[in-house]
């Protein structure tokens, strides 16, 4: 009896034995899978953005538009704050003072272009363009981020580009679905018809074509493209 009790605990080491180096095998093994699938750390290029706005900023420029009689007024807007985390505002506002165009977007638009480096080194894989970005961001000074923000500032109505028609042709061809027919058709009729290319603020690449229909009365967004 005691032969049978003796060879039973001895069996129940060796299973306990064994389960105890499995299950530190097991932990070893997902240590070593969780550094092996570590993946760097994504790099936030706006982190030294520290650029903030003490007061309001308003830019103003006029421009024959919804008719060719009266200027309108093209009003843009700079919320204060944070560059990064602020709003900007884009109106038109005609002569006789109604509301016929209104676009917000992040104020982001006037700085985000600066983390494009004028020249980026030949022959380097993805891994070492990726850190080159980065490290290029982190060398971006504060005077840096005032002084290009100044100047997207200064521009901003320089992205607006009026069309005439062969311009508008040649955009048409490009692609993009027409949004009013009605409207387009007014545009090849009506030779005072303005028609704006404004871009997309809250976007890489793209633009809106938009001119104001005098059938309609209103402010029409003819057609987006890339």
């Amino acid at each position: 009896m005691k032969i049978y009790l003796i060879l039973a605990l001895s069996i129940l080491t060796t299973f306990q034995s064994c389960d105890s180096r499995t299950e530190k095998k097991t932990s070893t093994s997902n240590k070593d899978s969780l550094e092996l699938t570590t993946e760097k750390v994504y790099y936030d290029r706006t982190e030294n953005l520290k650029l903030s706005i003490a007061d309001t900023i308003k830019k103003s420029a006029y421009y024959f538009f919804s008719n060719s009689q009266t200027k309108d007024l093209f009003l843009l807007t700079i919320e204060p704050g944070m560059v990064k985390n602020s709003k900007s505002l884009l109106q038109i506002i005609t002569g006789d003072n109604k509301l016929i165009y209104s676009q917000s977007f992040d104020t982001y638009y006037f700085v985000k272009w600066i983390y494009d480096p004028q020249t980026i080194p030949k022959n380097i894989g993805q891994n070492e363009y990726e850190d080159y970005l980065d490290n290029y961001a982190k060398s971006i000074t504060p005077k840096q981020y005032e002084t290009y923000f100044k100047k997207e500032v200064d521009s901003f109505f320089e992205a607006f580009n009026f069309l005439d028609k062969t311009k508008f042709e040649e955009l048409k061809e490009f692609g993009g679905d027409i949004n009013d027919n009605d409207f387009l058709n007014e545009y090849y009729k009506d030779t005072t018809i303005q028609l704006i290319d404004i871009p997309c603020f809250d976007c890489d690449e793209g633009a809106s074509i938009i001119g104001f229909s005098k059938n309609q009365n209103k402010l029409v967004e003819l057609f987006d493209h890339d």
